[in-house]
């Protein structure tokens, strides 16, 4: 029950994940794209025409966390790509456990980013923090932070629970 019912979330946070950070990986690849060609633009027209996006190194950098969690949230679908040498020589069990341990650190690690980033959350907002140049809430920012991490501590609680010891690269 309480297995079936991680799954189903886990599954439904691996969704979200991969449609989140597909959706801020093409923004930024447009809003660098963009930049790109304005600044031959610029360039070329000795800084007469700026087509630049305002803030455009804020917005990427910013989604750039924001992928990298949704993007490793979504990658433990297929469980671990690991390298190993000794760990490949263990009989099922031992890499079943194995897997597991290394899943238990990612859950512990999930959520120790969780709080974290809550808690900066809570701050910029009762600071009233915006970003730097668009002047956006930093607490929205922190918040997808936590809500990303909270998602990849969900979908490593369920490779602890359900996990074999398979590896992405097996599968």
């Amino acid at each position: 029950m309480v297995i079936a019912t991680v799954r189903r979330v886990a599954r439904v946070m691996e969704g979200g994940s991969l449609i989140l950070g597909a959706i801020c990986l093409f923004y930024m690849v447009c809003v660098v794209g963009v930049n790109v060609l304005a600044r031959i633009i610029f360039d070329a027209t000795d800084t007469a025409v700026n087509l630049m996006i305002p803030g455009a190194i804020e917005q990427v950098s910013y989604l750039l966390g924001i992928v990298a969690l949704a993007g490793l949230t979504a990658s433990m679908a297929h469980g671990m790509i690991a390298v190993d040498f000794l760990v490949a020589r263990l009989p099922s069990l031992g890499q079943a456990l194995v897997a597991r341990f290394w899943f238990i650190g990612m859950v512990a690690l999930a959520l120790v980013l969780t709080w974290l980033f809550y808690e900066d959350m809570l701050a910029t907002y009762a600071r009233g923090e915006d970003t730097q140049d668009l002047r956006l809430p930093m607490f929205l920012i922190y918040g997808l932070y936590a809500a990303q991490s909270l998602a990849l501590a969900i979908v490593a609680l369920r490779e602890v629970l359900t996990s074999h010891g398979d590896h992405g690269e097996m599968t």
